[in-house]
């Protein structure tokens, strides 16, 4: 306000009050004498379990019981839809007829499944963000997941299911409980929930959570074949099951929602709450907020298409290019993941806690690492050049731990429910999309050039690492101005978006 001019409206509301003027001469002093929060003045909040246990249950489910519902699928077709007797289908007389009455019913399987699990997404997150409860989110896969594995169970004690009834069985719950993308975009915002709420850094929270999963992956990829090799299926699932359930009664014990809006009582069904997510996501933001959104997106769509191709042609790969049986690549899986968890410590104590990099500039050297390590399996030769290429990728996973706490940092709290459900049903579109493409590829040229799988990888980092050069130069200068009220309070300050964090 300048000088020598009369604020007409706040003279009429001292007038209407008087204890108003009074109450402003007593907080002027305490106004005055307000200055921005230093950074280095605030303790870091203590390290405290939130979501871990969960995640590592469920994680270590999954991989334990990958190889068992493989060889289960494998072994219905042999005896019941083709009719052989189990001890011709074990010694593997019928694998090339199993492998394609399997390949056969997963086409309609994967695409009903995946937009089952869409539909939930777009209706489940936006109404997290509008009844700020992230626990049911949590709750409806852990229960998936545990009624598909009691399905399991009692298909193996009743036999005479066929391949279809038994594929849909174990897909149709868990895509109704939102497969595992939902229990991850509902930790993530339960995390960015209570790192609101706290001051924690969400980078190294998320982090954290993510060299968890990593573990449980090992354990589960090493344990799950062994277990099946010495105990059979009844020594899988039901330790499965137990997996999967005592996470589901953490998860109803342990974690409390932060902030829940008991007045609004929208339904979960409501046929606007899809819409409202996507306008959530392509809505104008303050400063280039939204270009940061969008560029993230392209981060995460890609991670999805590399992580559906790993899944699905890295066996056939390395069996085929190097000789590998399934125990060798067993070993090179645990090997590799035990890697990229020192990776992701390296990342939050060296690059983020020591060094205080940028998430962006972690994304990018990442992106750098996975385009060396992707190079140079595509010129390797021998099984040792193979296994020195974890090395050269150790920090590969970086684009993986930095870019949901990019996106965080652009969105509300009662935001994340919606942005990560509509990044989720996109995900599950484009595996839809990639799967079948990267299969046509393989198909096309592992005859003569089984490594130009890996050509589209490359070219999707090389577009990641863009997306993380141009997130950065657009992490403009944010001028954050106190009222007017009080010239004192006029200051103005220069903070850099995602690259300054707490602690």
């Amino acid at each position: 306000m300048n000088e020598g001019t009369v604020d007409v409206h706040g003279e009429l509301e001292r007038l209407r009050n008087p204890d108003a003027l009074e109450e402003e001469q007593l907080n002027a002093p305490r106004k005055k004498s307000l200055k921005p929060p230093c950074p280095e003045e605030v303790p870091p909040p203590k390290y405290q379990i939130l979501l871990e246990p969960a995640l590592v249950g469920a994680m270590i489910a999954i991989n334990l019981g990958q190889t068992s519902l493989q060889n289960f699928y494998l072994q219905t077709a042999c005896t019941v839809d083709l009719g052989i007797a189990l001890e011709v289908c074990e010694k593997g007389e019928m694998e090339a007829e199993s492998q394609m009455v399997v390949s056969g019913v997963n086409v309609s399987r994967s695409f009903i499944g995946s937009l089952i699990a869409t539909i939930v997404l777009l209706f489940v997150g936006p109404w997290s963000d509008c009844s700020g409860r992230r626990k049911p989110l949590l709750i409806l896969p852990l229960v998936g997941m545990s009624v598909m594995t009691t399905g399991v169970l009692l298909m193996l004690l009743f036999p005479g299911a066929s391949t279809v009834q038994v594929l849909y069985a174990v897909q149709l719950p868990m895509s109704l409980g939102g497969n595992f993308g939902l229990l991850l975009a509902a930790a993530f915002s339960h995390i960015g929930d209570v790192c609101f709420a706290t001051g924690r850094d969400v980078t190294r929270t998320m982090g954290t959570h993510r060299a968890a999963i990593q573990i449980a992956h090992v354990v589960g990829a090493v344990g799950g074949p062994l277990l099946y090799r010495y105990l059979g299926f009844f020594g899988v699932f039901p330790l499965v099951l137990f997996l999967q359930l005592s996470s589901l009664v953490y998860v109803i014990v342990a974690v409390k929602d932060v902030n829940v809006n008991v007045d609004n009582k929208v339904s979960v069904c409501n046929w606007k709450l899809p819409f409202n997510a996507v306008h959530c996501l392509i809505k104008p933001r303050e400063g280039r907020k939204r270009m940061i959104i969008f560029l993230m997106l392209v981060v995460t769509l890609g991670d999805r298409m590399l992580l559906s191709a790993e899944v699905l042609i890295a066996y056939m790969y390395y069996r085929y290019k190097f000789h590998w049986n399934d125990i060798m690549f067993g070993s090179f899986l645990a090997y590799r993941n035990i890697v990229s968890f020192i990776g992701t410590l390296l990342i939050l104590s060296v690059l983020k806690r020591r060094l205080r990099l940028a998430d962006e500039t972690v994304g990018m050297l990442s992106c750098v690492s996975y385009i060396l390590a992707t190079t140079g399996l595509i010129t390797s030769t021998t099984t040792w050049c193979v296994f020195m290429l974890p090395l050269v990728g150790i920090i590969s996973q970086g684009s993986q731990v930095v870019q949901r706490p990019i996106l965080n940092k652009q969105i509300l709290p009662t935001e994340q429910g919606k942005i990560y459900s509509v990044m989720g049903s996109l995900e599950s579109a484009m595996q839809m999309m990639s799967s079948p493409l990267y299969s046509l590829l393989y198909k096309k040229t592992v005859s003569d050039f089984p490594d130009a799988w890996l050509l589209p990888g490359i070219t999707l980092a090389f577009f990641q690492l863009t997306s993380y050069f141009v997130a950065r130069k657009l992490g403009a200068s944010i001028v954050i101005k106190a009222p007017d009220t009080d010239p004192e309070m006029n200051i103005e300050f220069k903070i850099r978006n995602q690259s300054k964090e707490s602690g």
